[in-house]
């Protein structure tokens, strides 16, 4: 009921005005809302440039131990010594990353996580395991997406790692079959009687950070939504004083002129004014004619 009554009591421009704020408020915060849905999309997909960039090295690093350095440096050391710095590819990948990570990339996550590992640190969490699985069951090739980790949002891109033949069965299925050293360093967790060679039991997980980006993309918003609102602000004054003088103003000046008229009075002075533009001073011309037409009338009767 009050609003019926305020609507009732408000004139056309304070309609008007009212009308445009909304549809400017409307407008403001699409365009905030696409501002920082564009900034993510293309944050993700520098965060996935990023990542991809990071997997190709590590993939051709451990390629290339695997195929070139490996087996040169297994020809050279005793068959019950193992150096991880040597003959590690999770190891050797692992110090070079870290350094990496530490020196370049502050922020980013390299992990060779994996279901049993020797390295404890390589241990993967809950969200991990999960990734590990769903390469076991659906069998793709790469998993992509975003996760929190520690209250920070991250764009992950992960790989599996399967065992490779009988040089990974070797270190990761029977304590009895693996080099003395490598029991020595890391006792006898991470083997699993049960492995298989093609097995998945591990993945390559990338982490890059999208906190600076998510920060980035709201303030982004945030900018374009004040400038946004500041022209909005600004073009509802200049609308509100246009049709304080070219509508508002002459059309109370008509209705007054009118009035006058309804009484008689100053019957012979013009409705037209200088203020009046446009359509207003279209209806004023038809209004004064017709003001003409009552004085024309009024004379006849006063002649007759």
């Amino acid at each position: 009921m009050a609003l019926k009554n305020l609507r009732k009591t408000l004139g056309i421009r304070a309609k008007f005005i009212i009308m445009m704020a909304i549809l400017g408020v409307i407008a403001l915060v699409g365009i905030g809302y696409g501002a920082y849905t564009f900034s993510m999309q293309a944050s993700m997909k520098e965060a996935d440039t990023k990542a991809r960039m990071m997997e190709a090295y590590v993939k051709a690093g451990r390629a290339y131990f695997m195929k070139e350095q490996r087996p040169l440096i297994n020809a050279l050391v005793e068959a019950d010594r193992f150096y991880p710095e040597l003959q590690s590819g999770f190891g050797i990948t692992r110090r070079i990353l870290d350094q990496v990570q530490e020196k370049a990339l502050l922020g980013f996550q390299f992990k060779q996580a994996s279901l049993v590992p020797h390295h404890p640190p390589n241990k993967a969490d809950l969200f991990e395991q999960s990734i590990i699985k769903r390469f076991q069951v659906e069998k793709k090739q790469e998993l992509t997406g975003t996760v929190d980790k520690d209250g920070k949002p991250f764009y992950y891109r992960s790989r599996p790692i399967k065992m490779a033949g009988g040089d990974c069965l070797r270190c990761h299925k029977d304590p009895a079959d693996a080099p003395k050293d490598l029991l020595e360093l890391y006792g006898t967790d991470g083997f699993d009687a049960n492995f298989k060679s093609g097995d998945v039991f591990a993945a390559y997980m990338v982490y890059v950070p999208l906190g600076p980006a998510v920060e980035a993309a709201k303030t982004q918003a945030a900018i374009l939504f004040a400038g946004g609102a500041l022209m909005t602000v600004f073009g509802l004054l200049v609308i509100y004083f246009f049709l304080d003088i070219r509508i508002v103003k002459p059309l109370m000046e008509l209705s007054a002129r009118t009035q006058e008229v309804s009484v008689g009075r100053n019957l012979d002075k013009s409705l037209l004014s200088a203020k009046m533009k446009d359509e207003v001073e279209t209806l004023a011309r038809s209004i004064d004619r017709l003001r003409i037409s009552l004085v024309k009338m009024l004379k006849r009767r006063k002649n007759d």
